[in-house]
């Protein structure tokens, strides 16, 4: 003869799966939200050099040593808004220049390099980092105002790149 009594012991598998999940995402998401963490101390970095203007979302020219230098954020990619072909030229990429100049404009920044320090166009490529030490990159990806970009070998942050996109996505 079978009795029917509640099971007390372990929960049932399916139930501690979940459970493991939620506890795993809560825990992603503090780490990631955590600002302190997440941003390397501005020492070691390149810089404060003064911003002079934002050429578009993406692009921007630093007073460096003395000279303009035209800085291309390494990893993102934000919509066209200064291309020579009007065609090209979105709604999107001119919010993603407003959004950066708003951030940029008469401040001053710091750089990260990565292996290549220029592209073939001539513009230096950095990480760039506003004085409180958050990076401009991140806060592109967070708004939604750029996507992840990696071209090899500056990849140092593009896994990070990746999931900031798509939590932001």
């Amino acid at each position: 003869m079978r009795f029917n009594r509640p099971d007390y012991g372990a929960p049932p598998k399916k139930k501690r799966l979940k459970w493991l999940l939620l506890a795993g995402g809560v825990l992603l998401i503090l780490f990631l939200s955590w600002r302190p963490f997440r941003h390397p101390p501005l020492e070691g970095l390149d810089g404060p050099w003064p911003v002079e203007r934002v050429v578009d979302g993406d692009t921007l020219v630093v007073e460096l040593d003395g000279e303009s230098t035209r800085v291309r954020l390494i990893g993102v990619d934000t919509p066209e808004s200064v291309h020579p072909d009007q065609s090209k030229n979105t709604p999107e990429g001119e919010a993603a220049a407003e959004y950066t100049a708003g951030l940029l404009e008469g401040e001053k920044v710091y750089l990260e390099y990565d292996l290549n320090r220029m592209d073939q166009y001539g513009r230096t490529l950095a990480y760039v980092y506003l004085e409180d030490g958050t990076m401009v990159q991140e806060l592109l990806l967070e708004e939604g105002y750029a996507q992840p970009d990696p071209v090899k070998p500056n990849t140092k942050y593009a896994q990070r790149f990746d999931l900031l996109a798509q939590m932001a996505g």
